[in-house]
């Protein structure tokens, strides 16, 4: 496999980036990068707000969002409120001052795409969310395998 497409897949140097991008936002609000990652998430998900959903995504474990989200309320950045219909289901909600941190960070990831889509045409663009739309799938799908046959 070509080396390109392989750092790609890995996104090693895209997480590199990001991971300069954000550092002064992470000291400026005393936030690590899972609590950037889960603010954001939680801003983008709508009705989908439980550490389940966060957890969904395998981006982090049960460990690391539990960690992140009593970090998080400390800070007066998100709240819980408990399911009416299913006691044992905690929503994750933003608060307003957690509104002024996300603005940064969309901010921050529109520079990002801006930056590593640059020169690509829009036709380009379409193709390469059909691909990552595919191999996102596929990679999902073999997650589920492995959990089952295991």
């Amino acid at each position: 496999m070509d080396w390109m497409l392989e750092g790609l897949l890995q996104g090693t140097q895209f997480q590199t980036l990001y991971n300069r991008r954000i550092e002064a936002l992470r000291k400026k609000n005393n936030l690590r990068k899972v609590d950037i990652d889960i603010l954001y998430f939680l801003f983008k998900s709508g009705e989908h707000n439980t550490s389940k959903d966060i957890c969904d995504l395998n981006l982090f474990n049960k460990g690391h969002i539990s960690q992140s989200v009593g970090r998080m309320v400390k800070q007066q950045l998100i709240y819980i409120v408990q399911d009416q219909e299913d006691r044992r289901c905690m929503h994750i909600m933003l608060t307003d001052k957690s509104l002024e941190i996300i603005e940064e960070i969309t901010e921050l990831r529109k520079q990002m795409y801006n930056i590593i889509l640059k020169g690509v045409t829009e036709e380009e663009r379409n193709i390469l969310l059909t691909v990552s739309r595919k191999v996102n799938a596929n990679v999902k799908d073999a997650l589920g395998n492995l959990e089952t046959l295991a």
